[in-house]
């Protein structure tokens, strides 16, 4: 499994999600909602950050999918 960097602003509710490599997403608190109610899906969450940055979403394997639905719960 990747090790991706999530950070998630507790006030504003806004979340970047950073891999190794430099690629980067943000994602807005309704973003970071939908990823939540779609925890322990990943095809879900995949068609959701495809909907942001359809390049990232297709870069990540499964392992980090799981580590964003964990991290995001």
């Amino acid at each position: 499994m990747s090790d991706l960097n999530i950070q998630l602003c507790p006030e504003t509710g806004i979340c970047s999600i950073v891999k190794k490599d430099g690629n980067k997403i943000d994602l807005v608190s309704e973003e970071v909602s939908q990823i939540r109610d779609a925890s322990g899906n990943p095809d879900t969450i995949r068609q959701t950050l495809a909907q942001i940055d359809s390049g990232f979403a297709e870069r990540l394997d499964s392992g980090e999918i799981g580590q964003i639905s964990n991290e995001l719960k």
